[in-house]
């Protein structure tokens, strides 16, 4: 059975992120959360006190403020991956997703679609060749 588990990580507007959660796990799957020490503790505050009865969604052990392209957003997402495996141990996939977005297809969708196939999905782009990484670093 496929049992995915959401790894999202958020700065803001914590009732989105409350309802976010909260359509993730209904189809019966996980979510770790990980909200960026920059953001406002009121928020944080309001997000754990919404979801702390729900066992399906944890939070990272530790909250980093995170900066945009910075290796503090890489280990934010460790964290709340590690948070994951920790808490969930039938999780059968991993899904990365920010705060500002929504999976395109349904969780029933997915189930079917990942449960016959035993493959991993991964994007992955060639830093030296995709256009999409050019501007963010300088031309060799």
């Amino acid at each position: 059975m496929v049992r995915v588990a959401f790894i999202l990580l958020c700065h803001k507007d914590s009732p989105s992120i409350i309802e976010q959660a909260r359509r993730l796990v209904a189809a019966g799957d996980y979510v770790s959360i990980h909200f960026d020490a920059g953001g406002r503790s009121a928020d944080f505050r309001a997000i754990r006190a919404a979801l702390a009865d729900n066992p399906n969604i944890c939070f990272s052990k530790k909250r980093l403020k995170c900066g945009w392209g910075a290796w503090s957003l890489v280990q934010a997402s460790l964290n709340a991956l590690q948070a994951a495996v920790d808490a969930f141990a039938d999780a059968t996939h991993f899904y990365l997703i920010s705060g500002d977005c929504s999976p395109s297809k349904t969780a029933e969708y997915a189930h079917h679609f990942l449960g016959p196939h035993n493959t991993d999905y991964m994007e992955s782009l060639d830093f030296f060749e995709s256009a999409w990484l050019k501007p963010s670093r300088k031309q060799r």
